[in-house]
């Protein structure tokens, strides 16, 4: 994708086809195409992607997550005879010994470690979109799975600068303003979103040409 035509149709020109007379004319095989990615296309690439990532995110907060510790604190039921339990006369009791029948109230307590995984666990989208889309394979998984690739606006393959500016501006500025940023694809003439205008890339899909078999001409 060194040089190429904009889209929509990105690709050689298709050779016109010598005309036969009275016979039917075989449609010589064209090649393939880049078009610009439609509303549609990137949002099921972006459920896969968040597929992904959740269970990325769930193994590792599995064998890497910090524990949590779980104290029992036991409370007495001053009626026990009433079905209802008021949490705040429990607290409140001075005479817990003299309730034969108690609750156990848990409390969960986290190291400050946790604090630092879920840092951890909050860039992993960011590192998982930049490394990806400014790599040779131009696409996250979800996007490469439906022939999908972020290139720059010469199709060329993005910088990490790049895909960084374009990862902070759709996560700060498309998704939080009532998700307008991302609906401006289904609506620009390049299909690009706000955070594809401010950084200068475009998502383009990779698809084959409309084949048209002719017919042969009436006697």
């Amino acid at each position: 994708m060194a040089s190429i035509t904009p889209p929509p149709g990105w690709g050689a020109t298709p050779q016109p086809q010598p005309a036969g007379s009275g016979a039917w004319n075989t449609p010589q095989p064209q090649p393939d195409v880049w078009v610009y990615a439609g509303f549609w296309w990137r949002v099921w690439a972006f459920l896969i992607d968040a597929v992904i990532l959740s269970t990325a995110e769930g193994i590792l907060s599995l064998f890497f997550g910090p524990k949590i510790n779980v104290d029992w604190e036991e409370l007495p039921i001053p009626d026990p005879s009433s079905q209802t339990v008021d949490v705040v006369n429990i607290a409140t009791t001075s005479l817990p010994h003299a309730n034969p029948i108690s609750v156990l109230i848990p409390h969960l307590h986290a190291g400050s470690e946790w604090h630092t995984f879920g840092i951890v666990l909050s860039l992993l989208p960011m590192v998982y979109c930049v490394m990806f889309e400014a790599s040779s394979f131009r696409a996250t998984p979800g996007k490469r799975l439906f022939g999908l690739e972020v290139v720059t606006l010469q199709g060329e393959q993005i910088s990490h600068p790049r895909a960084l500016l374009r990862f902070v501006i759709k996560a700060f500025l498309s998704f939080p303003l009532l998700y307008i940023g991302v609906l401006m694809v289904a609506f620009t003439q390049r299909k690009q979103g706000l955070h594809d205008m401010m950084a200068g890339t475009l998502v383009l899909r990779h698809t084959k040409p409309a084949q048209i078999a002719p017919f042969p001409p009436h006697n």
